[in-house]
């Protein structure tokens, strides 16, 4: 077990995890002018921190086991599932989110509006695209 803790690929994937929530708390600080440490915990908006995570983690593994290793191969293809994942989940749910908000309204008798409130759990290709620039450069800064 400690093996793993030990474990660069593992520690630059974790500690590149944190620095996205971190990031995240910083930029809200800087916008709203106000801390929310709420965003340390809450895993949408960018940077996001799936695809800053496994892709530090790809990259570590390219540094430790080289570039054209199956090793490498293998945490690249988990890189991109999580990534397609990632965006794909978070928008089916955010539908999902939307038509029971509109179905609560209607069974409400309230009028029903078009649009649906804003659930908060969709992620932009921004938001992983960040993620995965932010875990490429920090995988290549820390290790």
């Amino acid at each position: 077990m400690l093996d793993i803790i030990r474990d660069k690929p593992f520690l630059v994937a974790i500690l590149a995890g944190g620095f996205a929530q971190f990031v995240k708390v910083i930029s809200f600080l800087i916008a709203e002018k106000r801390v929310n440490y709420k965003r340390l915990v809450q895993t949408d908006g960018t940077p996001n921190m799936h695809s800053t995570t496994f892709s530090a983690l790809a990259i570590a593994v390219g540094i430790k086991a080289g570039f054209g290793s199956l090793t490498f191969a293998f945490a690249v293809c988990l890189a991109a599932i999580i990534l397609v994942d990632t965006m794909n989940v978070k928008n089916a749910t955010s539908r999902q989110a939307e038509a029971i908000w509109l179905l609560m309204e209607r069974l409400r008798k309230d009028k029903p509006t078009t649009t649906a409130a804003n659930t908060g759990l969709s992620y932009t290709p921004l938001d992983v695209f960040t993620g995965v620039i932010l875990g490429v450069v920090f995988a290549f800064l820390i290790y």
